[in-house]
């Protein structure tokens, strides 16, 4: 359970930190953010990693849980890079299509 804690955390960090620099904003959100809440959101990316530390040294003890930390980090990188890399793709799944016109409607 700590693993899937920690492996979460870590993920959702990284994704907050993607997000809070301004050129991928533009590319996830199709808009800047304010830098008020570009730092808001950096903060809490450094916030989940730090919690997904204390998830994984409590859980696993401070040995262990250091050296699957690092490796939960290696995993949220890895898979937010990925993401960033397939971009379109992917929001091209999430975000509506707009219906196409009817060829066979041409005047």
């Amino acid at each position: 359970m700590t693993h899937i804690i920690v492996a979460g955390l870590a993920l959702a960090g990284f994704a907050l930190l993607l997000l809070a620099m301004p050129r991928h904003q533009q590319d996830w959100l199709r808009r800047k953010l304010p830098a008020r809440t570009s730092g808001r959101l950096q903060l809490a990316g450094f916030a989940l990693l730090a919690g997904a530390f204390l998830a994984a040294g409590t859980g696993l003890g401070w040995a262990y849980g250091t050296v699957a930390w690092f490796g939960w980090l290696s995993f949220g990188a890895a898979v937010t890079l990925a993401a960033q890399t397939n971009r379109e793709a992917i929001l091209a799944r999430l975000r509506p299509t707009k219906p196409t016109a009817n060829p066979d409607n041409r005047a």
